[in-house]
């Protein structure tokens, strides 16, 4: 009986051991404590669930679930050994078993916290944001000063778009009571950033630069909100730091944040390659073979923007005018603001079949459109707000393609074609995109020939002077740097009573581009902001009052130029060598206007400048897109869409073996 006590207590040093060795980040250590410990006592149900700890630790996965398996076979009511199953679960990729395991948890020990807070996070990994924030709404009740469900709560407020200034709040209560300073500051700075409070997200990411000088991603993000809210005082200083540490190799920036600055196919490459290497490929699926198929191609188009978004708007009369006689047409949606205007219902009704993947996991995802034996999954995101590129890294389709909604290539060897044209991707340019490059025979984008048009209204009701040439910009202020701006302003003072028309930016934005006018001698009022209007046929309408619309460099207008070549207002634009510097030369030469395409800012400047002095050249053009334009290729939706579906054709006839 005393050598059975002391076998015992011995074992229990050896626990408390590996305990104390995990708690100092000595996971191998810990691991050979608890191995000593199970060979006094065999099959111990608290020594295999902290082992699974230490297991957990070194990415040993599937002993650690091993262990909790074994562990809850000797005792079935463990919370312990069911809260830490679910934490590997999660570390598998198999959240739906994660969430399972939280449960049983805390059917068992309903006050456990800890298990709550997983379970929260768990719910935030499926999608599913409004049960979340109840958990931790649940966590918080029991314990109102919990680090973790503070931030689990201020996740799922960010994500759910709701109650922002209480995620921020619940940010700077977490790291108050403990939780990680710089994981709260991101969290923080994103929340800020949907406010339109940029230059406190930019503070945010100053501190978090501070504090953790190499995390991945933080100084484009600070690039961006800088860029979002038009503050400039040192931009020049921060593109180069952030150039010299991509070319180094460093996941510096989000590929999307280096489009309006940087005009290099070969660091957006590099960039998008560094981003996609993040991507975990999960064990259980393999690449689906193409093979000879009787009946419709079944293509399904994967989105979080099917809703009132340029993606939605300009798709919609593609998506109509498949034939569906050789195609059938799923729409996979990742969620996304609900729409309010008439887009909603018509895309809805453009589908063959909508899929809410929503509450789904990226593997889970892809297993669905493998049992659907969908042949084309195209990705409408990228690496756009909300995307999914998981789904594509566990190989949803045969077929996988990427299209409109990012500018680019993903750099990824899951993804198989990138759809472009002549003119986004010149033949010697193919070296700087992963993809396979199906060029269709106009421009990239598609366009609805369906979208009405409003009536102008006057000049007055607009907010503009009753005279002067009215320069158009409609586009977001990330768009908007240094360069052009100046380019910009000496337009407004060669050209007397002219202004320039943007769209609402924010307060923040608005005040910080004022700023830099009055530095550039030119007076507040000759900047007009557009406010948000009811729907896109008003917003269309409006566009009638403008003369020329000026384009940005290196990131083109895409949608936004469209909507002016529809509305009819010519569109000026410097072409570069990026995908997105590009897209609107493309826009241009199928609607006839290549005269418009200018190769440099001093030669884009130069034109502006002799079109604002020659009304009747710009009437011209007004009059040549108001006869011809609606009538060329670029808004030719039927002809866009037979080539697209020769273009699908061709690569399933491609990837067969």
């Amino acid at each position: 009986m005393l050598q059975s006590i002391d076998a015992a207590e011995q074992a229990k040093q050896l626990l408390d051991e590996g305990n104390a060795l995990l708690l100092s980040n000595q996971p191998a250590d810990a691991l050979a404590s608890y191995d000593q410990a199970l060979r006094i006592r065999p099959g111990s149900a608290a020594v295999l669930t902290n082992r699974s700890n230490a297991l957990r630790a070194l990415r040993r996965l599937d002993e650690a679930l091993r262990d909790l398996d074994a562990a809850l076979a000797v005792r079935p009511a463990f919370p312990e050994a069911l809260n830490n199953r679910g934490n590997v679960l999660r570390d598998l990729r198999r959240p739906r078993e994660a969430l399972a395991s939280f449960d049983a948890a805390l059917a068992l020990r309903p006050e456990f916290i800890l298990a709550r807070c997983n379970r929260g996070s768990t719910l935030l990994d499926l999608g599913r944001h409004q049960e979340a924030l109840e958990c931790f709404e649940t966590a918080l009740a029991q314990a109102p000063e919990d680090a973790e469900a503070l931030f689990g709560r201020a996740v799922a407020l960010l994500n759910l778009r709701l109650r922002l200034e209480e995620a921020v709040q619940c940010f700077d209560r977490a790291a108050a009571f403990g939780l990680d300073r710089v994981e709260c500051l991101v969290g923080r700075s994103a929340a800020l950033n949907q406010l339109k409070r940029h230059g406190e997200a930019a503070q945010s990411l100053r501190e978090v630069v501070a504090l953790a000088p190499d995390r991945p991603h933080v100084l484009g993000s600070l690039l961006h909100s800088r860029l979002q809210g038009a503050d400039w005082s040192d931009h020049a200083a921060l593109v180069d730091a952030v150039v010299t540490r991509l070319n180094a190799g460093h996941a510096v920036a989000y590929p999307l944040s280096l489009l309006p600055v940087v005009d290099s196919p070969e660091l957006s490459l590099m960039s998008a390659r560094i981003h996609s290497g993040e991507q975990v490929l999960s064990d259980e699926l393999q690449r689906p073979v193409a093979g000879a198929r009787r009946g419709r191609v079944r293509i399904a188009y994967i989105s979080g923007d099917f809703r009132d978004h340029p993606v939605a708007h300009l798709l919609v009369g593609v998506l109509e005018q498949h034939d569906r006689q050789k195609f059938e047409v799923l729409g996979v949606s990742l969620g996304g603001e609900r729409t309010t205007d008439e887009i909603g219902p018509r895309i809805n009704a453009a589908f063959d079949e909508i899929i809410d993947a929503t509450s789904l996991s990226d593997p889970e995802t892809a297993r669905l459109l493998r049992e659907r034996q969908v042949d084309i999954a195209i990705d409408l995101m990228g690496f756009t707000d909300g995307c999914r590129p998981g789904i594509f890294a566990n190989r949803a389709a045969p077929v996988q393609v990427n299209y409109l909604g990012y500018p680019g290539t993903v750099g990824a060897p899951h993804m198989d074609y990138l759809l472009a044209d002549e003119v986004v991707i010149p033949r010697e340019a193919e070296c700087w995109y992963t993809e396979k490059v199906i060029r269709l025979p106009n421009c990239i984008l598609p366009n609805d020939d369906r979208r009405p048009v409003g009536p102008a209204p006057s000049r007055a009701q607009a907010g503009l002077p009753p005279q002067g040439v009215v320069f158009c910009a409609f586009t977001s202020a990330h768009k908007i740097n240094p360069p052009v701006f100046d380019v910009w302003m000496r337009l407004l003072r060669e050209v007397p009573g002219s202004v320039l028309w943007l769209r609402e930016l924010g307060s923040e934005a608005q005040g910080n581009l004022l700023r830099e006018a009055a530095a550039r001698g030119v007076e507040a009022q000759r900047l007009v902001f557009a406010p948000r209007v009811a729907g896109m046929a008003e917003h269309l309408g409006r566009h009638q009052l403008a003369d020329l619309y000026l384009d940005t460099s290196p990131y083109n207008a895409h949608s936004t130029a469209c909507d002016a070549l529809w509305a009819g207002v010519p569109v000026l634009t410097r072409t570069g060598r990026t995908f997105a510097a590009r897209v609107a030369a493309s826009l241009l030469t199928a609607a006839g206007l290549p005269e418009l395409i200018t190769k440099d800012l001093q030669e884009y400047e130069n034109t502006a400048l002799q079109l604002a002095r020659a009304p009747q050249r710009l009437q011209e053009l007004r009059d040549r897109l108001a006869r011809e334009g609606k009538r060329s290729a670029l808004f030719d939706t039927r002809a866009y869409c037979r080539d697209l579906e020769q273009a699908y054709l061709g690569m399933m006839h491609d990837s067969r073996p």
